[in-house]
């Protein structure tokens, strides 16, 4: 009887672990995916600007690219027309040929044509501020002027830019405009899930780092001399975090935050403890004469016994055991 109730009490025991760890997934995944779709309401809520009376040409602006080593953004824009700028199909293209002015060097101008509908130009505007070294802190303002005209004379004007970049987060910084030209500043700073992962990948850094640095100890406590597959577990680790580093979101460059804070400290971690266990287990083995033999346990290695003859003033021969 008291070992059945032994098993019913291990089996309820169970299921409840299991249903807790149910519970905790699900929790973790449902939070997961309430962090994606705040982060993308957030992209699709567009900054405007500009003209607000029926009549006018909107300009839409999606910043598609965002580039810190060219120090550039990548705007693609297209025209819509209302009112009187509209043609009459109803369609809201231009009844005219509609020329925007922007603020971009390599594009200072760019036209729409009569009539066209999904009609798409891009153009490059400078980052003003913000250097790439600061991953993943980094920061960068991006200025927009746009202006439209029709046959050489301003039109009224309203800018809709909107976030399509997935690395990056727009915030308004400053915003001036009137009914014939607009102009937006914002602040590009790194998405949500890009801070994410760059700090998983600290915390993974110094994890992995403090293991191997813990398993060098053990090793070098329980004298067990060249441990070979501890050796290419760690040699291994050691290349491994390249990659990692390397697989970082938006390619920060060499010398980063995220190199300082983890991935130098983890690498030499890394590389002191594989030094160290090599040159100990070189010592160890040359001290007890050889490989040391595994103890089947897998426990700490006992030193080998070594057999001692001594000779007898007598002439009998005895052996003893060290």
């Amino acid at each position: 009887m008291a070992a059945h109730r032994t098993r019913s009490r291990t089996r309820r025991s169970t299921w409840l672990w299991g249903a807790a760890g149910f519970l905790a997934l699900a929790a973790l995944v449902g939070a997961g995916t309430g962090l994606y779709f705040s982060e993308r309401d957030a992209r699709q809520r567009p900054l405007t600007a500009g003209a607000t009376g029926h009549g006018r040409i909107e300009v839409l602006a999606d910043v598609e690219k965002t580039d810190p080593d060219e120090r550039t953004a990548t705007v693609q824009l297209s025209v819509a027309a209302t009112g009187e700028y509209a043609d009459p199909d109803g369609t809201h293209a231009p009844a005219k040929d509609v020329t925007v002015h922007t603020n971009s060097a390599l594009q200072p101008e760019v036209t729409f044509a009569a009539e066209g509908v999904g009609g798409v130009k891009s153009v490059v505007v400078p980052l003003e501020s913000g250097t790439s070294s600061d991953y993943p802190f980094d920061r960068y303002d991006v200025s927009l002027v746009v202006a439209t005209t029709i046959g050489g004379v301003l039109t009224p004007t309203r800018l809709v830019l909107r976030d399509e970049d997935p690395r990056f987060t727009l915030r308004r910084a400053a915003v001036v405009a009137d009914e014939q030209f607009a102009a937006v500043r914002v602040r590009a700073m790194r998405s949500r899930s890009t801070f994410i992962m760059a700090w998983f990948m600290i915390g993974a850094m110094w994890a992995i780092a403090l293991a191997v640095l813990l398993a060098c100890h053990l090793v070098v406590r329980q004298r067990r001399g060249m441990v070979w597959g501890a050796l290419g577990w760690m040699a291994g680790t050691l290349f491994a975090l390249v990659g990692l580093r390397n697989a970082a979101p938006g390619s920060p460059p060499n010398g980063c935050v995220l190199d300082y804070a983890a991935f130098y400290w983890a690498e030499a971690l890394i590389a002191l403890s594989l030094t160290l266990l090599v040159f100990y287990g070189i010592v160890t083995e040359h001290d007890h004469g050889g490989p040391l033999p595994a103890r089947g346990g897998g426990g700490a290695v006992r030193p080998r016994r070594l057999r001692v003859r001594v000779r007898r003033p007598a002439g009998r021969r005895t052996s003893t055991r060290g």
